[in-house]
């Protein structure tokens, strides 16, 4: 269930905090399957304890689904590679319920990782400042991250349990993901996507969220995405809604034209991204 990239293998992964023990395991998981991914958190004053490490596990529960299944262990170092291989073995986690934490809270994850990013490292300081003033130990946590993807888009966060990525985030506006407060439309800026769905349905999700709300995020949603030539794709978006209704979307997403950017920040070519444009939306 966890996929390392190039960057993870020799850089958060190798830091001299991180398990020496843990990384052939996940190696191991990485050559099985491509589906998962592996952070590396910072640890933070007000959740740590000497000696123990903190796992928070997301899981996708189903094919069509509102939040990732979340289960969080908070045990000795020395348990930490018996707990991630057992993860995969529901039967096995029976002998770690004594470290097993509520799954109740709400994570931020801002990716902070300097090193790999100047902007990252950089502007996400002021929104993990932000946020953190509206943190609450049992509800809402805020939490400093290795990299989640997608630097020229620095700040950037992960909204957990749900998935939700967040970047270009301003100090003056990032505090209303955690409040909820404002019409997510004039949040449309910063909304890169759910991680529940196909890159190019995620397109089409954002414009389907900027016209339901904030309500759209209690939906169960799967998506589907058939190219109908190198430029166009059909995107069908499936909903059930709390109440039990249901209901599809469908787009279709074509390629317009490209723009010329850089990976990371402050270095490396320039290179071409591709731009969409959504036309034909329409709920069945």
């Amino acid at each position: 269930m966890i996929c390392l990239t190039e960057y993870s293998r020799t850089k958060a992964l190798q830091s001299k905090n991180f398990p020496a023990a843990l990384l052939p395991l996940l190696l191991q998981a990485a050559a099985r399957s491509t589906k998962g991914r592996c952070l590396a958190i910072a640890p933070e004053p007000r959740y740590h304890r000497p000696g123990y490490r903190r796992i928070i596990y997301f899981q996708r529960p189903t094919e069509q689904f509102s939040v990732y299944d979340k289960q969080e262990f908070w045990l000795p170092e020395h348990l930490v590679v018996p707990l991630v291989n057992a993860l995969s073995t529901p039967a096995k986690l029976k002998a770690f319920e004594a470290y097993r934490q509520p799954a109740t809270t709400r994570d931020f994850l801002v990716c902070a990782h300097a090193e790999l990013d100047i902007c990252c490292g950089r502007f996400s300081r002021p929104i993990y400042e932000r946020l953190n003033t509206y943190a609450q130990k049992d509800t809402v946590r805020i939490w400093r991250t290795s990299h989640i993807s997608s630097h020229r888009l620095a700040p950037t966060l992960i909204d957990f349990p749900e998935g939700r990525y967040w970047g270009h985030l301003e100090p003056d506006t990032s505090h209303h993901l955690a409040q909820r407060n404002r019409s997510v439309t004039d949040l449309r800026s910063y909304y890169r996507g759910w991680a529940g769905l196909p890159p190019l349905a995620q397109i089409v999700e954002r414009e389907i969220f900027m016209e339901r709300g904030w309500d759209w995020c209690t939906y169960r949603q799967s998506g589907w995405v058939s190219a109908i030539d190198e430029a166009r794709s059909q995107v069908q978006i499936d909903f059930t809604s709390p109440d039990g209704e249901t209901g599809c979307y469908r787009a279709t997403v074509t390629v317009n034209g490209t723009v010329m950017t850089l990976h990371n920040s402050g270095k490396g070519d320039f290179s071409p991204v591709k731009q969409y444009k959504i036309s034909n939306l329409e709920q069945l």
